[in-house]
């Protein structure tokens, strides 16, 4: 696919807005990111090698970019954002993509309405945050308040599980998306709101027992972020899922693996296609 400048829409839902960029064809697959991200998170590579097979919805995730609403300041809350993203542009059964924190969303989102979703992808996601790194909010609230280097690199550290070589900051800085006019950062507001959504969410095995749809679990052996057993615990109690480990890579991993990691989900989802 031919890199080109993506232009970043808007879409009135039921209780508010999204911004969202999409492109690609095919099935529709919604990718949440995760934690204190926006969308420029999300690997260049990826997301356009995923873009061969399937249509792409990036949404912002409420309070990041031109995304907000008026339902709850809770998981259950997001869960309903992007169930009002799905019904106001008439999605019909997209796949959701979850990173971290996005994974979550996932989870309430199949427990509200889980007839309209075709199938789950987590990408070193949890059942909860009990497992993830605790000082974690602490970095990224160091950095948002102080954006200086040292900062930078202690986050990027714990995101990558170790310093990332010279070569891979290169990589990274070429496979930023190319969103038009695209400058939101993370702000005091989002981060509030997503950390009264993970402090109030407590997972129910139960529920995600009764999660019948295709699910695809992904992590990296080496995160420091999230535990990976938060990845196993995840795939022992969805009935329909398969579990895929990388090496390194940490909480980022998917910088490392792009190609790997949109081939694992294109075969899983459309092996019969």
């Amino acid at each position: 696919m031919t890199i080109e400048q993506l232009d970043y829409q808007i879409v009135q839902t039921a209780n508010g807005q999204t911004g969202y960029v999409t492109l690609g064809t095919g099935p529709a697959l919604i990718m949440l990111v995760g934690y204190s991200g926006n969308l420029l998170h999300w690997n260049s590579e990826l997301i356009y090698a995923l873009a061969e097979k399937f249509t792409l919805y990036l949404p912002d995730n409420r309070l990041v970019g031109q995304t907000n609403s008026t339902n709850p300041s809770s998981m259950a809350g997001l869960a309903t954002d992007s169930l009002d993203f799905i019904q106001a542009l008439g999605l019909k059964q997209p796949l959701i993509c979850g990173w971290s924190m996005g994974g979550i969303i996932a989870q309430a989102l199949a427990y509200q309405q889980q007839d309209l979703i075709g199938g789950l992808i987590f990408i070193v996601s949890q059942p909860d945050y009990s497992f993830t790194l605790g000082r974690l909010h602490q970095l990224v609230s160091n950095l948002r308040e102080k954006p200086n280097k040292e900062n930078r690199e202690r986050l990027t550290e714990v995101f990558f599980s170790g310093v990332p070589s010279l070569e891979l900051r290169k990589y990274l800085a070429k496979t930023i998306l190319p969103i038009k006019h695209y400058v939101y950062p993370f702000n005091e507001h989002a981060q509030a709101l997503q950390d009264t959504a993970v402090a109030t969410w407590n997972s129910d095995h139960d529920q995600l027992r009764q999660i019948n749809l295709p699910s695809l679990i992904s992590v990296a052996k080496n995160d420091w972020v999230t535990d990976p057993k938060a990845s196993l615990i995840l795939h022992e109690l969805i009935p329909n899922s398969k579990l895929i480990s990388y090496p390194d890579g940490g909480h980022f991993f998917l910088h490392r693996y792009p190609r790997q990691l949109a081939r694992e989900i294109c075969q899983f989802f459309l092996a019969n296609d």
